[in-house]
């Protein structure tokens, strides 16, 4: 694989319109060949997944399925340690060798990245898309270069996606309501069979499906 790949990390529980419209925009924007959507097993920076493993990568393949250039890699989603973002990276390019990778991050975690694991390493090491939402609060270069982003190694982004965020969906779906308008319908086909997010659902972090 010769083009660019974007790495759109993320805990996707569930997946929803606002994350597959700023992939499709960020593709677009870079002219990528590609945006890999990478689900996190266990991540660190915000609350467990309440979906297990199982159904978020299912959420997810059915999400992309028929969506131009968006692809779902699971290499993190099995791993028993913390989703690392600098180990994530350096294991997607022990596995694709001369694959030219870009992390995507949006400007809320942006400026959370130096408190990342290995956060100097990181920004010495990567190129970044820095995403920048209507109606969020906008990252400038000046505010990139203070958090440590490399000039020429960053790309700030301005996309305009649904403003959806997953537990909104969940809250909806606990409440009985539709999430037509907030997932694609497949993945909405998915929660209502497998009784996702349900007053009453056990968590199944660790299920292996």
């Amino acid at each position: 694989m010769g083009g660019e790949v974007i790495v759109f990390g993320g805990t996707f529980d569930p997946v929803h319109l606002g994350h597959l419209s700023i992939a499709e925009q960020v593709r677009s924007h870079t002219d990528a060949e590609s945006v890999w959507l990478l689900p996190a097993g266990h991540p660190l920076l915000r609350d467990a997944p309440i979906a297990s493993q199982a159904d978020r990568l299912a959420m997810l393949e059915a999400a992309v399925e028929g969506r131009e250039g968006l692809r779902v890699c699971a290499a993190d989603l099995w791993r028993d340690a913390p989703s690392h973002t600098f180990d994530s990276m350096r294991s997607l390019r022990a596995a694709h060798p001369g694959t030219s990778f870009t992390l995507l991050v949006g400007a809320d975690s942006a400026r959370t990245v130096p408190r990342w694991w290995r956060s100097r390493d990181l920004l010495a090491s990567e190129n970044f898309v820095i995403v920048n939402r209507h109606g969020a609060g906008a990252l400038t270069e000046a505010d990139a270069a203070a958090l440590g982003f490399r000039p020429g190694h960053h790309r700030l982004v301005q996309v305009d996606s649904p403003d959806i965020s997953a537990s909104e969906v969940r809250r909806r779906i606990a409440a009985g309501g539709s999430v037509a308008d907030l997932v694609p319908a497949a993945v909405a086909d998915l929660i209502a069979a497998r009784g996702l997010y349900t007053p009453g659902a056990a968590p199944m972090h660790n299920a292996l499906g």
